[in-house]
């Protein structure tokens, strides 16, 4: 069984303690420093004054991206069923 492990995270300024399985860690850590490189890429190139708005435009890439990620995985899906289909009637 998985540990639980408390991490100690800072995203775009704001402090973050997480609760998370320890074999999680590598890739929570990553989100987060790609969270703030993306946040800093967009502080220097719009000038909205407020954070969260750099916050809002990060999240919304990244949930994009997820929801790309999932349709691409439910084509795949309906293409294996496709093939499974096939080769019974083969």
């Amino acid at each position: 069984m998985d540990e639980k492990r408390s991490i100690n995270l800072t995203i775009d300024g704001i402090p973050m303690n997480l609760i998370i399985q320890a074999s999680e860690e590598e890739i929570v850590r990553k989100a987060a420093k790609e969270i703030n490189e993306r946040v800093s890429k967009y502080k220097s190139g719009y000038t909205e004054p407020e954070s969260f708005y750099f916050l809002a435009y990060a999240t919304l890439q990244y949930a994009i991206k997820a929801m790309q990620q999932e349709q691409k995985l439910e084509e795949i899906e309906k293409i294996s069923s496709k093939l499974d289909e096939y080769i019974k009637t083969e």
